[in-house]
């Protein structure tokens, strides 16, 4: 899986017809996770977490996420766990639970653990005082032994950011930094109840470039009530003249029966239907190819020498929940209220309600409370659908080396499952031993992952695959 391969390994371009896409698209899981957080249960709890834990090889790199749930408002399409409000001094009583549940993971660790990558999300983690920040990252250096090399990212919400915060960011050593800005448009903007202009968002970006941030990705949202491809492509050339150095391109995903929030989105225009859905996304993907931009994996897209661009030319693309990333940990270690941990074993859940986690910590215990353990037939599904989604093929062999499974054989009932209803969508090649997407089949690909989960049933929850 060295070699390096014809780029981009995805279409660059939406090229295949509208009606054809529509026609073969379903819901389904992003995959950010296999098995996916909807498997997730109570009954896995702190014990469990702390057995995961205990478990990982002492000296085994990790990467590390730290979630603030604070935001000055609320978004009305967002789907993330965050909590409203314009009290900063909040932030700081959060740190203090996080530091103590640093100490948690640590304890349950059993061994000071190497971090190669550290990510502050949410949220909004320009929310907290600068002084928390740094606290956060005197507790992580405390406890874990951040590499040299370790990579340091934060997203930072650009109607909220000063000057002087991006700073103090950078010389906390943050190099890499995320900012959403999901539609200029101001019609959209006010359906989604998030005004934000092109000039903030070009004075955080360039205030970032001038303190040495090395990478700097924007998040774009199609799908969004009121969005049009007229509108939809003025935000592309907006955020082109940016010049990011990747951008996550994120369909929307309406369910106000889990995000009731969400409902207020309908207020002044429907929701895009999947016709509509397909065209404003053939806009995107155009006019970020024209502009030079290589499409990696099925949601981002990056500059040719972005080292994104390089992980998926030689394999080392990683799928987790932040996205698309290179990896550089297999385990991925969550702190805060709602973060998400990949032990590797398993998969959990800390308390979403902020003043409940906060009691659960206190109380002494890790503040999980749900999650799903990963069984050895788990660990090949898994593995199988992340090098689908993030190289549009798969080799059975590497399947053999990495698991000792012969996929033609365990899995012969999913090979003739792709074979009888998704021949236009990938191609088996038995005698050589791969599965590659056709054209078609990348940009559903999630279509394909769906026949290797055992949980999967056709017509299920999830969001849109295109």
């Amino acid at each position: 899986m060295n070699a390096l391969r014809p780029l981009p390994t995805f279409p660059a371009k939406l090229d295949q017809p509208t009606d054809v896409i529509v026609d073969r698209a379903s819901a389904g899981p992003r995959y950010t996770s296999y098995p996916p957080a909807t498997q997730f249960r109570p009954s896995f709890g702190p014990a469990e977490a702390a057995a995961a834990l205990a478990a990982i090889p002492a000296g085994e790199p990790l990467s590390l996420y730290a979630h603030v749930p604070f935001c000055s408002q609320l978004c009305w399409y967002c789907g993330c766990n965050v909590t409203a409000t314009r009290d900063r001094s909040r932030g700081t009583g959060y740190v203090d639970t996080l530091i103590r549940e640093l100490d948690l993971v640590a304890a349950a660790l059993g061994a000071r653990a190497p971090v190669v990558e550290l990510a502050l999300g949410g949220g909004s983690p320009n929310f907290l005082h600068v002084a928390d920040l740094a606290r956060v990252l005197d507790a992580i250096r405390a406890r874990f032994d951040l590499t040299a090399d370790a990579e340091l990212g934060i997203e930072l919400d650009p109607r909220d950011t000063r000057a002087e915060q991006i700073d103090a960011v950078a010389e906390l050593g943050f190099t890499r930094l995320s900012v959403g800005v999901q539609d200029f448009d101001p019609a959209v903007q006010e359906t989604i109840h998030r005004i934000q202009t092109v000039a903030q968002t070009r004075a955080v970006v360039e205030r970032a470039r001038l303190q040495g941030f090395r990478s700097i990705n924007v998040d774009l949202v199609y799908g969004l009530p009121g969005q049009t491809p007229e509108g939809v492509g003025r935000t592309i050339d907006e955020v082109i003249a940016l010049a990011p150095d990747r951008l996550a391109v994120f369909g929307y995903a309406h369910m106000p029966h889990l995000r009731p929030h969400q409902k207020l989105v309908e207020r002044n225009a429907p929701v895009p239907d999947l016709t509509a859905r397909v065209e404003l996304l053939r806009v995107v993907m155009d006019r970020l190819a024209d502009a030079g931009y290589v499409r990696v994996g099925l949601d981002h897209f990056a500059r040719p020498d972005d080292p994104l661009v390089a992980a998926a030319a030689t394999g080392r693309l990683g799928r987790n929940f932040q996205g698309y990333v290179v990896r550089r940990a297999s385990r991925l270690l969550g702190v805060g209220a709602s973060a998400i941990s990949d032990a590797g074993t398993a998969y959990w859940q800390d308390e979403v309600d902020v003043a409940e986690w906060t009691r659960l910590v206190e109380a002494g215990t890790l503040p999980v409370v749900r999650g799903v353990a990963v069984d050895a037939d788990d660990q090949v599904r898994r593995f199988i659908i992340n090098r689908l989604m993030c190289d549009g093929r798969l080799d059975l062999a590497d399947v053999q080396t990495h698991h000792g499974v012969d996929v033609a054989t365990t899995y012969a009932a999913e090979l003739d499952r792709l074979e009888r209803d998704h021949g236009d969508l990938v191609v088996v090649d038995r005698a050589r031993g791969t599965l590659a997407a056709t054209p078609l089949g990348h940009h559903l690909i999630r279509n394909i992952c769906s026949v290797f989960d055992r949980y999967h049933r056709d017509g299920a929850g999830g969001s849109p695959t295109i």
